[in-house]
């Protein structure tokens, strides 16, 4: 760990420490005050704080930190596959340990941004159960008080592969109750709920989504721009490019240790595969930013 932070961290910015389970972190620490802390195994966000020290991320009771299985929480990666299919669930990404490409602290007009970017490419293992060169390269940079993510799918093979993916971004609530999601009236969207493995499609017609029962909800053409009230008179603006879909999610009472606490808003490709050009690179952002409800 000492010579990960001497190699990569910087000093009031970036520090490579020791996390839960005692497994590697990168804390960023803006001059804001807001803070983020990124798991290298699955290359996971686990914590995202204000300067008030209110955490806006969810991890679960449940979540173990000892590489088991990935840990459940922050904000996990689904890659190369979203949902059930042939890879392991939600693929193997989350469950990899990642490493450290960059790290930075470059000055903006106002302050500093810490940032982080971890690399995972393939191994005789990723190669076993999906059978492409690649290089995926995740930044992660504090501005000010928001949380903006970059995630760069590279194919670095002879050949041109397909994938989905998705940030499984867990988002702590009041009250699932009292927490709805807008910017989704509109949209057609696939009720997984009913049936996964043929879910019927509906036309979203409600100004804001709430949450009265589980919810597994995949809207296509998502924009980039959605907001969830966390029931608090505060939401957290999620504004979005290269991701063209929208996974909304609540297990309810089937995780009754939890399920009131948290809800997922996922950025996603979700439904038609993205597919990669030998020597070609797909990206897409999700940022992140708390803001209050007039």
């Amino acid at each position: 760990m000492a010579a990960l932070n001497k190699a990569h961290g910087i000093p009031g910015s970036v520090e490579v420490t020791t996390g839960r389970g005692g497994l590697p972190i990168v804390r960023l620490t803006s001059a804001s005050g807001a803070a983020a802390e990124v798991y290298l195994f699955g290359g996971a966000v686990n914590s995202w704080t204000q300067p008030s020290g209110d955490e806006v991320l969810y991890v679960r009771p449940d979540a173990v930190f000892d590489k088991s299985k990935p840990i459940s929480g922050g904000i996990p990666h689904c890659f190369p596959q979203f949902g059930p299919g042939p890879l392991p669930q939600h693929g193997f990404a989350r469950g990899a340990d990642w490493g450290i490409g960059s790290t930075s602290a470059d000055p903006n007009p106002d302050e500093v941004d810490p940032s982080v970017e971890l690399i995972l490419s393939d191994t005789d293992a990723t190669r076993a159960v999906w059978p492409h060169a690649f290089r995926a390269a995740y930044r992660v940079t504090l501005h000010g008080e928001a949380l903006r993510t970059e995630l760069a799918i590279s194919n670095t093979g002879a050949s041109p592969f397909t994938f989905t993916a998705a940030l499984h971004t867990y988002i702590e609530v009041s009250d699932i109750r009292a927490a709805k999601v807008s910017g989704l009236k509109g949209l057609t969207w696939l009720d997984k709920t009913a049936d996964p493995a043929n879910p019927p499609r509906a036309l979203e017609t409600r100004d804001a989504v709430p949450f009265a029962g589980p919810v597994d909800a995949v809207y296509l053409g998502a924009p980039g721009h959605l907001e969830l009230d966390v029931g608090t008179g505060a939401a957290v603006a999620i504004d979005s490019a290269g991701w063209p879909d929208a996974v909304v999610w609540s297990p309810w009472d089937a995780m009754p240790a939890c399920y009131e606490r948290f809800c997922c808003v996922e950025n996603a490709v979700a439904v038609e595969p993205v597919t990669v050009e030998a020597g070609k690179v797909w990206k897409a952002t999700a940022d992140f930013a708390v803001i209050d409800l007039a």
